[in-house]
């Protein structure tokens, strides 16, 4: 199977997990059928330190990130409301030992590290 393959099933059964899941008075805790786009613009400044992101001082709106870490990060990392913060993935990295969560990574954006599962 494709990388591609892989990641879209990943998807579909982490949404059918959240669509599952219920509030204290059982209702749908997540409401997926509303659509929203939202778009970040990240240009890439190795000067900006791994793992942080700044505002481009020159593009209202835009922002700057090293090329490890936007390689690092996941590209649906802005997306996420406040409620799908709240659920966690934190991770030690264990080379660097910098805590982050690991739903916005693909690897340590601070060291480059692979995480362990």
């Amino acid at each position: 199977m494709s990388s591609d393959r892989l990641r879209e099933e990943h998807v579909k059964k982490t949404l059918e997990k959240i669509q599952s899941i219920e509030n204290q008075v059982d209702n749908p805790h997540y409401n997926l059928s509303k659509e929203e786009e939202f778009k970040v613009h990240i240009e890439i400044d190795d000067k900006v330190a791994h793992g942080m992101f700044k505002p481009n001082p020159k593009k209202e709106g835009n922002w700057l990130a090293s090329s490890q870490t936007f390689r690092a990060m996941k590209k649906d990392i802005f997306a996420l409301d406040d409620q799908m913060i709240e659920l966690q993935d934190n991770y030690q990295c264990t080379s660097c030992k910098t805590l982050l969560d690991r739903q916005f990574w693909h690897f340590c954006p601070y060291c480059g590290s692979s995480f362990l599962s």
